[in-house]
């Protein structure tokens, strides 16, 4: 059946959901700062709207995209201001646990309901349909969202109640950037002892420290001539930072992403932060005056 969406944020991934959308027969209407990205999207078959107000409006769920908490509370707000009642807002930004708490109840007495929905897979699953979604909410409005999500997900998983999906998603953001650094510091310090970088690679991805990033994400990114920009250094920073406020909140010792958030914290200084993640590993380059980039991508 096809329905009446919202989407606000076009994005990296949020372009790539609304033309999943859009393929499937909904009709979306769209809405970014961004005029450029809207003008693709339309061309896509969504319709342009004003504000996202007017994205909410008649709509039966209402998608963000967005990137930061304070952005996600502020269009939440306007739009609950409209009294859509029933209204379904399904947030596929990486904010924190509270903030999306918060907007539930806030949901809740407005008459709408608000889910929190990160996603992970990156633009390569946005391009693929493929994104894990990883909801909090409640059971029944989880369900009625499902065979809207289904058309641009290949792994749906409800965490459990407001908050939750959050929650995961930060824990998913902290490991993957810590597996990041480490990978950087391994594979920095085996090239400059004299190990050929496609060796030390093609080792380590039959070995117990292969993982996504090294097999799948790299390949992509850092090791390429190009190193293009999937997910920028300056939004893994800000997860990073919302990671460590929760821990701190649960007064949970976090030693290892304190460290690793320092060499964001450095990326960042060193005007890295719209390149790709990735680009931390630059820090240890610096060091070694060897590039991480495999004899494949060479040019």
């Amino acid at each position: 059946m096809t329905s009446t969406v919202g989407f606000v944020g076009l994005g990296n991934i949020g372009s790539r959901v609304v033309a999943h959308l859009v393929k499937a027969g909904h009709d979306v209407a769209v809405y970014d700062l961004n005029t450029a990205a809207v003008e693709a999207a339309v061309a896509l078959g969504a319709r342009s709207v004003s504000s996202p107000v007017e994205s909410a409006t008649k709509a039966e769920a209402l998608f963000l995209s967005l990137p930061t908490p304070a952005i996600v509370e502020g269009v939440v707000t306007e739009v609950l201001s409209l009294g859509n009642q029933g209204l379904i807002i399904v947030d596929h930004s990486t904010i924190d646990p509270d903030t999306s708490r918060r907007l539930a109840e806030n949901a809740q007495a407005a008459g709408a309901s608000f889910l929190d929905a990160p996603v992970s897979g990156g633009v390569q699953g946005a391009e693929a349909g493929t994104l894990a979604v990883m909801l909090g909410g409640d059971e029944a409005t989880v369900k009625k969202v499902i065979p809207l999500i289904e058309s641009y997900a290949g792994n749906i998983f409800h965490i459990g109640p407001s908050g939750s999906g959050q929650a995961i998603k930060l824990a998913n953001n902290q490991i993957t950037a810590a597996n990041i650094v480490a990978l950087g510091e391994g594979l920095s310090s085996a090239v400059a002892a004299g190990v050929d970088l496609d060796t030390a690679v093609a080792v380590l991805t039959k070995s117990s420290a292969n993982s996504n990033v090294l097999s799948n994400y790299f390949p992509k990114t850092l090791f390429t001539e190009e190193r293009p920009t999937g997910f920028a250094l300056d939004f893994m920073h800000k997860d990073l930072g919302l990671f460590l406020a929760a821990a701190g909140k649960a007064k949970l010792p976090t030693p290892v992403t304190g460290l690793v958030r320092d060499l964001f914290s450095i990326g960042q200084r060193d005007g890295r932060g719209g390149k790709d993640f990735t680009s931390v590993v630059e820090f240890y380059e610096d060091f070694t005056g060897i590039r991480l980039q495999t004899k494949g991508n060479d040019k």
